[in-house]
């Protein structure tokens, strides 16, 4: 009796087992046999509207660093490009870039410029885009770093 049990469990963990493999469950598992299944590619069609950028602010100021936080509409990438008043000349990296394929990027955005002079005035604006738009660039800002 117990070698009858003993077969119909074997039988059905067989049964069970080539089941489980004809319907690709274990083919991931096992990685062998040929693979008969149809497989459909899924991509995110691009976005091609830049994000909208609002709230665009200086949020600490230090002597030779500033904080800049602002928004979007949409996960975008950060990038802030600044320089002494009347010239731009310098950008930070980008962060958070869709097109990296690493992140789907943020709508809450902060990025720290360093290596600024003391009682200094600057002018900057924030840039960002989405995995297939072109930039959006906010008005030109300024700010005054405090005296050393």
């Amino acid at each position: 009796m117990l070698v009858l049990l003993l077969v119909l469990l074997l039988a059905g963990l067989a049964g069970f087992g080539y089941w489980a493999y004809s319907q690709g469950y274990l083919k991931s598992i096992l990685k062998f046999g040929s693979d008969n299944t149809t497989k459909t590619s899924q991509t995110t069609p691009k976005d091609t509207t830049p994000p909208a950028i609002s709230k665009v602010e200086v949020t600490s100021k230090a002597i030779q660093e500033v904080a800049i936080r602002w928004a979007t509409d949409k996960p975008s990438s950060s990038q802030v490009e600044w320089g002494p008043k009347g010239s731009f000349g310098n950008k930070s990296e980008i962060q958070d870039d869709p097109v990296s394929g690493t992140t789907i990027g943020t709508v809450d955005h902060g990025v720290i410029i360093k290596g600024l002079t003391g009682n200094t005035e600057y002018q900057y604006r924030v840039i960002s885009h989405t995995n297939g738009s072109t930039d959006a660039v906010s008005d030109t800002n300024t700010f005054t770093t405090p005296t050393e």
